[in-house]
């Protein structure tokens, strides 16, 4: 008798994840249909028209930027004093996290932005004929909902691993702080070194200063002798009588 094989799901963890955590898209075999389906048909449908965004990308293309904008533009509308997605640059911010997955997670990513906004695979599931960046308001809101609460679980784990990936672009900006009442973090201070406390040696006594020498008295001069006057024969003694 045969065992029936079961397919195993495969695990796709965000950059920082380790396994074991939780995962944000896992999916079976239909999951994985899906995503063919959405991949070919890419070629044979409408396209996205890509945004300028003003310089290269890491990891995802001009035309799945295009589409995490639209998204996030639907996820963060305009509200009080929050920024629009595109004031802090979203689509840069997202493709620098998608960047430090592994090479296989950022192709799967891709991969699950381009089936979000692939006109086919929403008119087989949604009933809808359009790209998601060339529908309507409504219709984006609608596509939206779709994922969020589709029976199949690769659209339920697709949505909330793209909705993470736009909030942790978006809130990571500094220019969202101010709206959400945070300060920003504490600034770094280098850790103080522990400085062991050294023995002191006992101070030594103080020694007095020496004395100062009184001055010793100069020598008295030695008189000076006259020399004798020296003798001639007119200074002999006279001769007395004899």
């Amino acid at each position: 008798m045969l065992r029936r094989s079961r397919y195993r799901r495969e695990r796709i963890l965000l950059p920082g994840e380790s396994e074991g955590r939780r995962n944000f898209l896992r999916w079976g075999l239909a999951g994985t249909a899906i995503l063919a389906v959405g991949g070919a048909s890419w070629l044979f449908t409408r396209r996205t028209r890509p945004m300028s965004l003003g310089g290269p990308l890491l990891a995802l293309s001009p035309v799945e930027a295009t589409v995490v904008l639209a998204l996030s533009e639907r996820l963060l509308p305009p509200h009080g004093s929050f920024p629009r997605p595109l004031d802090v640059d979203l689509p840069r911010r997202v493709d620098a996290i998608v960047a430090m997955a592994p090479e296989a997670t950022q192709a799967e990513i891709r991969q699950l932005v381009r089936l979000f906004d692939n006109a086919l695979a929403s008119f087989l599931l949604d009933g809808q004929f359009h790209t998601f960046t060339e529908s309507t308001l409504e219709q984006q809101d609608a596509r939206i909902a779709a994922w969020q609460a589709s029976r199949h679980a690769i659209r339920r784990t697709g949505y909330k691993a793209l909705k993470r990936l736009v909030y942790a672009g978006y809130y990571g900006a500094k220019e969202t702080w101010a709206a959400i009442g945070y300060p920003g973090p504490p600034p770094f201070t280098s850790p103080e070194r522990k400085v062991e406390p050294q023995p002191q040696k006992p101070p030594e006594p103080k020694r007095p200063p020496p004395r100062a020498r009184p001055p010793e008295a100069a020598p008295a001069p030695r008189p000076v002798e006259e020399a004798p006057a020296p003798r001639s024969g007119m200074d002999l003694p006279a001769e007395g009588p004899p």
